[in-house]
């Protein structure tokens, strides 16, 4: 064998040897990548169920014994139907009720089926999540709702959670994630901000616009006033403030009005939409039981 043939040869091991160590490199980090998404993927749904009870609680300032049923909404555009899935808030195991309606409102079937979901055959099935609604009850009455909404924002979209009483008034909204710019459109998320929403009947947030005018002075200091205090006596004490405010437009933030206006927008078509579906929900889901 020639010099130059053993040189061939040897190369052609290193080679050999360098992809199989490579492959077991990427194998085994493949693996540790994967136990490290499966153990904190599990951390991470459980701090964000916890994250999301929290607000509705506070939200709509339940009590503990108020318990808490999670509708999950789907679309089948194919059949023209929407699918609402009843089940207490957070159920993973056990029976969901499922209720189905034509996009014109008429009722197609109510059944049982597994609670918790299984997302791949959602989508199998041709089922498009439409954000979820959180109905409250307290000593077998209802205590609120809290409907969650999906609006296109400046940068990416705004997820939010609008909370209302059995009257379809607005008790606050909340910006639960976003990818507005620091300092500009994430002031949408701020508690002064969100703050301008609460008191407002379903009938004046369908009539909310946006407006670039400055914030009155005083209606200013209301709102920073609410960081200091609790809702319930900031209500109370701005009172007349509130009543004021309440037919106005939304002061946009100075230098984001595209990301005021898209939470505006979503927060005045999520409200609508829940009024029209909740006349259809709540013979099935609004009694006592």
């Amino acid at each position: 064998m020639s010099d130059e043939t053993a040189g061939v040869g040897g190369n052609r091991a290193e080679m050999f040897r360098i992809t199989v160590s490579m492959a077991v490199v990427c194998a085994l980090g493949a693996m540790v990548l994967g136990a490290v998404f499966v153990w904190t993927d599990r951390y991470q749904r459980e701090a964000s169920l916890e994250g999301e009870k929290t607000a509705v609680v506070q939200l709509l300032h339940l009590k503990p014994s108020a318990s808490v049923v999670e509708l999950r909404q789907f679309l089948a555009p194919a059949r023209r139907q929407v699918v609402y899935r009843a089940q207490a808030f957070g159920q993973e195991s056990g029976a969901a009720s499922q209720i189905v309606f034509t996009l014109e409102g008429g009722l197609v079937s109510r059944a049982e089926v597994p609670a918790g979901g299984n997302e791949k055959a959602d989508k199998a099935a041709g089922l498009q999540p439409l954000g979820r609604i959180f109905v409250a009850r307290d000593g077998g009455q209802p205590a609120g709702f809290v409907v969650e909404g999906v609006s296109q924002g400046y940068k990416n979209k705004i997820r939010f959670l609008v909370a209302l009483d059995q009257g379809f008034e607005v008790l606050g909204v909340r910006v639960v994630e976003h990818e507005e710019d620091p300092g500009l459109g994430a002031e949408v998320a701020t508690k002064v901000f969100q703050a301008q929403y609460a008191g407002r009947s379903a009938g004046e947030i369908a009539a909310t616009d946006v407006t670039r005018d400055p914030m009155p002075e005083d209606w200013r200091g209301a709102l920073a006033a609410l960081q200091r205090m609790p809702q319930a006596q900031w209500q109370e004490e701005y009172g007349t403030l509130r009543a004021r405010e309440k037919t106005r437009p939304i002061y946009a933030v100075t230098g984001a009005t595209i990301s005021s206006r898209a939470l505006t927008d979503g927060v005045r078509s999520t409200v609508g939409h829940f009024r029209r579906r909740w006349q259809l929900l709540e013979p099935y889901l609004g009694g006592g039981s």
